[in-house]
């Protein structure tokens, strides 16, 4: 009978309303339908400062990370997949400089 109600329980958590309306929630909670007042259009940081360049730089590098941990993921499993795969990579090369000697 608990296995039962757990089920229903899991099955009733996990529908789409459930998840939608979970995320509603944390929006709203998050102040993202909060209204902002915004100070006036001079205050704040402008195009040509330098930390705004700089932010826009670290945009762009995150987002070719992103896209460089998808693909090490996509063929090697993980990023210690990755590791593991250079590794022995190394180890045969070594190997094989060792037999020259």
């Amino acid at each position: 009978m608990t296995q039962e109600g757990a089920q229903r329980a899991k099955d009733a958590l996990a529908s789409p309303g459930a998840l939608i309306g979970a995320a509603a929630f944390g929006f709203l909670l998050g102040g993202g339908a909060v209204r902002r007042h915004h100070e006036k259009a001079r205050s704040g940081r402008r195009k040509s400062d330098p930390g705004s360049r700089t932010a826009a730089r670290s945009g762009v590098v995150g987002a070719l990370m992103t896209g460089a941990m998808w693909l090490v993921r996509a063929k090697f499993g993980s990023p210690a997949g990755l590791a593991s795969y250079l590794m022995s990579r190394r180890r045969a090369a070594t190997s094989g400089r060792h037999g020259l000697r």
